[in-house]
Formats: C-alpha cells, structure tokens, sequence
C-alpha cells in the first residue's frame, strides 16, 4: 500500500499549478511564436516596397510573408514574380493554408451559384444602392469587396464615387487580374451570369491575395 499524501501538500501543488497557469495567461507574457518555415522570409510593416526587401531576400526564398492588412507596391510584385518568389499574407500562413476569401455582396437580381459562397462571407442585399454601400464599406476595412450586380458598370461608377474607392468591372472573358494589380482595385463588380463556376473560384482566391494593392500614383 502506497504512503497516502499530506493535504498540506496536495494544497500546496494545487496552488502552484494555479500561480502558474494565471502566470501564463498575463498579457505581458509573449505568446508562441509561428513557425517560419526554410526560404521563408517575414515582413513587418503597413507598407512593403522595394527598399523593405534590400538585404532581405536571397536565391534560397520561395516565400514572402507580410502582414494581413500590408499595402505592397506593384513594384514589389513584379520583383517577386520575377524572382518567382510567393507572396503570402500572414493569415494564409497562420491558419495553416485554409483558403482566405473576400466578402462577397449579391445585389444579383437572377440566382447565383454557390460557388460565390464559398467562404461563407456572401450578403444577400436587394437593394444596389445599399449593397453599393456595404461593399464600400468592406472594402475599407478588409481591402477587398466583390459585388455581384445585373448592371456592373453602374455599380462600379457609384462606388467610384467614394474616396479611396477603386471600383472596377471584373469580366471572365477579359484580363481582369492585370486591371485589378494596375489599379490597385478594392471593389470588383461581376455580373454572376457572366462567370462559370471554376473561373469564379480563381477569380475570388486571386482577389483575396491581390487585396492591399497600392493604386497608381495618379489617382491620388
């Protein structure tokens, strides 16, 4: 028979597991850092351009990572595309992979597919001006708004019309992606009868990694 414990004791453990978990839970305590994974490279920063990269990337990086809500430059991404080096928001790495999306606004008076869904963000408004507004408003806060609409070019001109707002028309027969880094677009109207299903899954990934994009100096 094994020699019992002294209560004493076993309040005595007690207490130090409970210092020790409220310890832990401090906010001065740093939490665990994220893995960073060989040929990756971190930025910090609301702003990346060219002089943030001097010194930091080499033959060896496959990845950049900057920030969720990070501006970088078109002058950046071309320098990572010809470096064939992926640029990654910190969320994508962070939620190991999960697939990120933009909000999605239907203002769409026909049936859309459920592919527009995907990531389980659509709003179903019935009115344009107002869906116009909630995808204004989406836009400034997550960088990226898709607003599907019966009349795209409308909807974008009334969008326009907010400041920091770059609207633009996304149709699956044209170069949309090349529009959408040139303009540094944050509303992307598309009529959903004008899409299939697999095009408008490549289209909603790709806006989600183009969002930040800095506009063209012009427009400022």
């Amino acid at each position: 028979m094994q020699p019992s414990i002294p209560q004493n004791e076993i309040e005595r453990l007690v207490r130090l597991v409970v210092e020790r978990l409220v310890a832990e839970g401090k906010p001065g305590n740093k939490p665990a850092q994220p893995i960073i994974a060989a040929g990756e490279v971190r930025l910090d920063g609301k702003l990346v351009t060219l002089s943030s990269l001097e010194g930091k990337l080499n033959a060896s990086t496959r990845v950049l990572c900057v920030p969720t809500k990070a501006v970088v430059t078109p002058a950046v991404k071309d320098e990572l595309r010809q470096r064939k080096i992926e640029l990654r928001r910190a969320d994508q790495v962070d939620n190991h992979g999960q697939p990120k999306l933009p909000p999605v606004v239907n203002a769409a008076k026909q049936s859309v597919s459920s592919v527009w869904d995907t990531s389980g963000r659509s709003e179903r408004l019935g009115s344009l001006p107002s869906a116009i507004e909630r995808a204004v408003v989406l836009a400034q806060t997550e960088q990226m708004a898709v607003l599907l609409s019966d009349q795209p070019e409308v909807a974008a001109a009334a969008a326009n019309r907010t400041s920091g707002i770059r609207a633009m028309v996304a149709c699956e027969s044209h170069d949309w992606k090349s529009a959408a880094e040139s303009l540094g677009a944050n509303v992307v109207v598309c009529h959903p009868g004008n899409w299939n299903d697999a095009n408008a899954a490549g289209l909603l990934a790709t806006l989600w990694d183009l969002r930040g994009t800095a506009g063209p100096t012009w427009l400022k």
